[in-house]
């Protein structure tokens, strides 16, 4: 329709939404570190966001990126997998510092084994990254995301790395996002990143920022959302940043075909119908990863527990529940185990110290109905 744009919501991975809500405390902390990076100081601490799968912390540092490039900063990334083999992480730090000049090749550097040795002895990794952060004209900002799938072994060359590089002249940053497991992954690889990382929580959005994050995207592309729709699909999203995308999509999409100019109550309850199946598959993942893992005996005591406590739940209680169903034979895992595949799983996440939440409150739902 005439003065209509595109539909502005975005489910998925990867893609920032045209309107970001709620993030503004994460921002405010990146852009202190940024502020100063771009003044040539070295970051007393990087950066890691962490939170339950699904809460907008790769659209986070996608923002984040934008803002580094703003400010005339470098920015590059370093995949996960480099922290999860110590050869790999020569080889991309390599790369990067331009020691092989565009070459990955078998090389061996001292501590780390490889397959071939070259013919005079190879920097050190600190050295290799001191030379990626001093091989451009600007400050160095590296994007670490996923950083709950690092190994802690191979990665303590990386973080030793950054440690001994600090003291250089190149100043760089650290930005790593992932799952609520991330700050335990990053404590294992080395115990000076409980200190070295500014620990930032993203978790589910208030309400008003939900509404603002249906709302406010929609009105831009011409379309707008009625009051009572836009309250409806935010509760049905139960601010789930990315049901929110999800729901909000739908909606649109029910008023594409209705070749609506706005979206009112009706078509948005239209949309929410359609985001059911969506939503189901969504939960059905996550019931056949638990599976994978073993730890799906847990789910529904687990669901019941949050449920009678009106969703949030002391550590003290957690740790009686889970206690007890890591003595169930179905279970290989301790009570501490349990609790950690829990957390990487993104089913229950430290919202605060000595609270805890679900990750997806509506998965209690689904586990009710699942029976």
């Amino acid at each position: 329709m005439s003065g209509i744009a595109a539909n502005p919501f975005t489910p998925g991975r990867g893609v920032a939404p045209p309107f970001l809500a709620g993030r503004e405390p994460q921002l405010a902390e990146a852009d202190a570190l940024l502020d100063g990076l771009a003044e040539g100081k070295m970051p007393a601490q990087d950066l890691l966001l962490y939170g339950p799968r699904g809460n907008g912390k790769t659209t986070l540092l996608l923002e984040i990126e934008r803002r580094a490039r703003r400010r005339g900063l470098r920015v590059d990334d370093l995949p996960v997998d480099a922290l999860t083999d110590r050869t790999e992480l020569v080889r991309h730090l390599q790369y990067r510092a331009g020691a092989l000049k565009g070459e990955v090749t078998g090389v061996q550097v001292a501590g780390f084994g490889g397959t071939k040795a070259p013919p005079a002895p190879p920097p050190a990794t600190s050295d290799l990254l001191a030379a990626w952060a001093g091989a451009g004209s600007g400050p160095l900002v590296i994007l670490l995301d996923e950083a709950h799938a690092l190994k802690p072994e191979a990665a303590r060359g990386f973080f030793d790395a950054v440690q001994r590089a600090k003291s250089g002249h190149a100043p760089f940053l650290v930005l790593a996002a992932g799952t609520p497991d991330a700050p335990r992954r990053l404590r294992q690889a080395a115990t000076y990143n409980e200190r070295g990382f500014a620990q930032v929580p993203v978790g589910r959005l208030a309400r008003p920022e939900t509404k603002a994050a249906l709302t406010e995207p929609a009105r831009a592309a011409g379309r707008p959302i009625a009051e009572d729709a836009a309250a409806l699909l935010a509760e049905q999203s139960q601010d789930y940043p990315y049901f929110v995308q999800l729901l909000g999509s739908a909606a649109w999409k029910a008023a594409d075909r209705a070749g609506a100019p706005d979206i009112p109550l009706s078509l948005a309850r239209r949309g929410a119908a359609e985001a059911v199946a969506p939503i189901e598959r969504f939960y059905e993942g996550r019931y056949e990863e638990a599976e994978s893992r073993r730890i799906e005996p847990v789910l529904k005591p687990l669901a019941l527990l949050f449920a009678e406590h009106g969703g949030e739940v002391p550590a003290s209680a957690l740790k009686s529940l889970l206690r007890p169903l890591a003595e169930r034979d179905s279970v290989p895992f301790d009570d501490l185990g349990l609790r950690q595949e829990l957390t990487d799983l993104g089913v229950v996440w430290s919202v605060r110290p000595g609270t805890w939440e679900l990750g997806i409150p509506s998965f209690a739902d689904y586990l009710f109905r699942r029976g």
